[in-house]
């Protein structure tokens, strides 16, 4: 039996894609692609994978039905898809969050990071902007940020919609001598919202959800919290520049499938994915957004997960965030 033969064999027992071996035969999935979304509507997480479903709908050949399921950081939706198996084939995007952090933040979780899910690919880095409402806070420079605050009689307050950029309020509070309460919220733009209206401090926001509003000059961004400056903001400092050298937080965005999802459909997910990202217009699609482009594959999901899992552990642990 040659090659071929062997392959559509293996591909039509999986049940899974559709004819992919004659000549010219579509190669489309043959049930629903159903993406959960671990983070709310109009964030970073959500922004990049309705642009990927968009540029991917016709090789899918079936609807791409997107569900936000926001809260828990993000076990909610981690949670949701680790439970799903049947006639359609389920997708997570997420990031450190369900897949690294929150094994160290929960006692328990209601999943397993890796034994319940099938890594697909990474998307993106997500740099996180230290940002302000000019209405409330005066500063134009970090500096004079934590000099204002520290001569000031009131507490602090700052926001954090997702895991990392709590992370980056964490340890930026610890390292400054801050004293500020962390208001969680489920989206980044409920929490851009309210920063809108001046309701608290400071936000390390993710790129997306910050970068209209950094544009229009309705909110001041202070630095950045990578190791190097953001493409997109070459005039905002970096953290490690305006005084706390070594600062270095981001997250990633990434996709996992749920265990029953065949190795074939996906393996050719992951391909579709990146090919959706990793090309010009893909690429100025994250870079205009603040994003880094992180074209990857289940192995470098899985190490980056492993690896993170670690690390991120390690900060957790030290900034007191784990739940009682």
């Amino acid at each position: 039996m040659d090659k071929t033969r062997r392959l559509c064999l293996r591909l039509a027992g999986t049940a899974a894609l559709g004819s992919v071996c004659g000549p010219g035969r579509a190669q489309s999935l043959d049930r629903t692609m159903h993406v959960v979304v671990a983070y709310g509507a109009g964030g970073a997480t959500d922004t990049i994978i309705r642009y990927v479903a968009d540029r991917i709908k016709d090789k899918v050949g079936k609807p791409i039905v997107i569900e936000n399921r926001p809260g828990a950081d993000g076990n909610i939706a981690a949670e949701y898809v680790a439970r799903q198996s049947g006639d359609t084939y389920h997708l997570l995007v997420s990031g450190p969050s369900t897949h690294a952090a929150n094994a160290t933040i929960y006692r328990s979780l209601p999943y397993d990071p890796e034994r319940d899910f099938a890594p697909l690919t990474t998307l993106a880095t997500t740099p996180y902007f230290l940002v302000v409402n000019p209405q409330r806070i005066s500063a134009e420079t970090v500096q004079a940020f934590v000099a204002g605050a520290k001569a000031g009689s009131r507490s602090l307050s700052f926001a954090s919609a997702n895991v990392g950029g709590r992370i980056a309020g964490e340890r930026f509070r610890a390292e400054s001598g801050l004293t500020a309460v962390n208001v969680p919220y489920k989206a980044s733009t409920q929490a851009m919202t309210d920063l809108l209206g001046a309701q608290y401090d400071f936000y390390f926001c993710d790129a997306v959800t910050a970068t209209p509003q950094i544009r229009a000059g309705k909110i001041r961004a202070l630095a950045v919290s990578t190791a190097v400056r953001v493409p997109a903001f070459p005039d905002v400092p970096t953290l490690a520049e305006s005084g706390y050298p070594g600062f270095d937080v981001s997250s990633w965005i990434a996709v996992w499938g749920s265990a029953s999802l065949p190795p074939a459909v996906a393996q050719r997910i992951g391909q579709w994915i990146n090919a959706a990202l990793d090309n010009p217009d893909g690429r100025r699609f994250l870079t205009e957004r603040g994003l880094l482009p992180y074209p990857g594959s289940p192995e470098v999901l899985r190490a980056v997960q492993r690896r993170d899992t670690v690390e991120w552990g390690k900060v957790i642990k030290a900034a007191g965030m784990q739940q009682s």
